[in-house]
């Protein structure tokens, strides 16, 4: 179970910097678009491997709600984007929701 871990927090790691690189970047082909696109694609790669390995009626919403979390705080922290009150609610949600599954598991 160690390495389904491992290999699902390496997916939002790895897809999550593709994102921020991805929006970071100056233009098409610019150095940080290559290296976003590259890290993202990396991403799909594991996110293959993580499917291979664990329920997607488990790995899908919490891969989805983890990529979201994820954006919201390099959005905050990288990039200088605001979050409301009722923004830091959602992502609450979203964690509580995170939660929830991986009880049932």
């Amino acid at each position: 179970m160690a390495v389904n871990i491992g290999l699902f927090t390496l997916y939002v790691l790895v897809s999550s910097f593709g994102l921020f690189k991805l929006k970071s970047a100056s233009g098409f082909l610019s150095p940080d678009f290559l290296l976003g696109f590259a890290f993202y694609g990396a991403g799909f790669l594991i996110w293959y491997s993580v499917l291979t390995r664990l329920p997607l009626s488990v790995v899908f919403p919490v891969a989805a709600g983890s990529l979201v979390v994820a954006t919201q705080i390099i959005g905050y922290v990288f990039l200088g984007e605001t979050i409301r009150a009722a923004h830091a609610a959602g992502v609450a949600l979203i964690l509580a929701g995170i939660v929830l599954i991986f009880v049932r598991v």
